[in-house]
């Protein structure tokens, strides 16, 4: 095999059009997908809101004292997300469906209300056009690219179904300090792989604190029985594991 330009080029029948008009007509050739774009596996997300609106989100009133959803994110093997569809179309070979289409089937679907409840715009809660905005982003930067790019109702139910799961699993108290690593550690024991903690800074106090859980997921298995180890187990503010967060 030979790689020109992007495309890699065989010495056999089929003969491309494109490898002929380079200059090499003997070869059939097809694009290769970079590294930087080829999908491996689930960054699953789950924000805790009182950090949240108290680092880089101003929030109104109803903070939810739960865990809520950020986002189901495709990543690559360097550990970091696939570029969105539309600099990316090699990403899938699915017909995926439009942004705006996708919130009119969510719409049809009747999940604008469990989505509210667990995948909010935390700027304000009772506002549905902020949360539309930020799930028609979610959709058009991460779902387009997912196993469900033709399927946008089985990508929001796959993360409302995974949010569920964990938050029944996880024994968590706001209130308290600890280290990163030993949050990691109280959470593995509880879903039975390595999470990534991803620390925020508080902009009232300058200090460090719990922002995301985020928990990783093999490709075509963003189910409770898919989970994996996270390569990359701290981001944000935390980098060793041995800060001292607090959980607001």
């Amino acid at each position: 095999m030979k790689a020109y330009l992007g495309i890699a080029c065989f010495s056999d029948d089929d003969k491309s059009e494109g490898c002929r008009k380079m200059g090499h007509p003997e070869v059939g050739c097809q694009p290769i997908v970079p590294p930087t774009f080829t999908f491996v596996y689930y960054l699953f997300a789950l924000q805790w809101p009182p950090s949240i609106c108290d680092s880089y989100i101003r929030c109104r009133e109803g903070i939810p004292t739960d865990f809520t959803i950020h986002g189901l994110w495709p990543q690559n093997g360097r550990n970091r997300g696939v570029p969105p569809y539309n600099t990316n179309g090699n990403c899938t070979t699915l017909t995926v469906i439009d942004p705006y289409i996708a919130m009119r089937r969510v719409q049809r679907a009747r999940l604008e209300g469990p989505l509210t409840q667990v995948w909010p715009n935390l700027r304000n809660t009772s506002n549905i056009y902020l949360h539309q905005r930020f799930w028609r982003h979610e959709w058009r930067d991460h779902g387009m690219c997912s196993d469900y790019g033709d399927d946008p109702i089985r990508y929001f139910r796959a993360a409302i179904d995974l949010r569920n799961y964990l938050v029944s699993v996880l024994n968590f108290n706001g209130g308290v300090a600890s280290k990163a690593i030993d949050i990691s550690t109280n959470v593995q024991a509880q879903v039975g792989k390595i999470p990534q903690i991803h620390c925020i800074r508080s902009r009232t106090t300058n200090n460090d604190l719990l922002g995301e859980i985020r928990f990783c997921y093999n490709k075509g298995d963003a189910t409770p029985s898919g989970i994996r180890d996270c390569a990359r187990h701290y981001s944000g503010t935390c980098t060793t594991g041995q800060e001292y967060i607090e959980i607001l």
